[in-house]
């Protein structure tokens, strides 16, 4: 899902001066950014004490790099980190979390 407009343009853009922030991974700057999840909106929410979305688990990322980072980053730390002895992690860094059609 995505986040609520209010959240996203917090996320996305400065507070002063308006503009979008540029990716946090390439560092371009987009014309419609993506504000992506960190941990998946359902799982945030349910741990969450009011069960609401926050600005502080997302991070601004193009769309390319968002897709990199929902498909391959957030797997492959998880592994890493599971691996590394790390407890507590997101269920959901555990997958792909987008539907792919073949």
């Amino acid at each position: 899902m995505a986040f609520n407009p209010d959240v996203k343009s917090k996320i996305v853009r400065d507070r002063k001066t308006k503009e979008h922030h540029p990716c946090l991974m390439c560092g371009a700057r987009h014309i419609s950014p993506d504000a992506a999840h960190i941990i998946d909106e359902k799982e945030w929410k349910s741990r969450d004490k009011k069960g609401n979305d926050s600005k502080f688990n997302g991070i601004p990322l193009c769309p390319n790099c968002h897709r990199v980072f929902d498909g391959l980053l957030r797997p492959k730390l998880h592994k890493a980190l599971q691996d590394f002895g790390a407890t507590g992690l997101p269920e959901c860094w555990r997958k792909n979390n987008k539907i792919s059609v073949d």
